[in-house]
């Protein structure tokens, strides 16, 4: 290595610590500056009314033939994937014309 090559090694080095100490330097200092002064304690709050129970989900229509083991692999999917915010409604077999089926048994012949 010649060097100039050695140098601007150095330098970006030296650059990039120069940067993360003052981004460092900058977060710590934010939080300290927006101190807060110290609230009077509230009133307590009067206790909350009991809430009624939930109605519990309706099972979701299933189509003949699906067996019950794919319809909670599917509402176990949507659970985790909407964090518990939607509910499965209905589960039924795609319509899929005769090139559709061709073609995903042409994709999925070698399996």
């Amino acid at each position: 290595m010649d060097s100039n090559t050695v140098i601007m090694i150095v330098i970006a080095v030296a650059a990039l610590a120069v940067a993360l100490f003052a981004l460092n330097k900058s977060r710590s200092s934010s939080g300290a500056s927006e101190s807060r002064p110290a609230e009077a304690p509230a009133m307590p709050a009067p206790p909350a009314a009991p809430k009624a129970a939930p109605a519990a989900p309706r099972a979701p229509q299933v189509e003949a033939g699906i067996p019950p083991e794919v319809v909670a692999v599917i509402a176990a999917a949507v659970y985790a994937m909407g964090g518990g915010k939607y509910t499965l409604k209905a589960v039924r077999r795609a319509d899929r014309s005769a090139w559709a089926r061709a073609g995903a048994l042409d994709v999925t012949e070698p399996f």
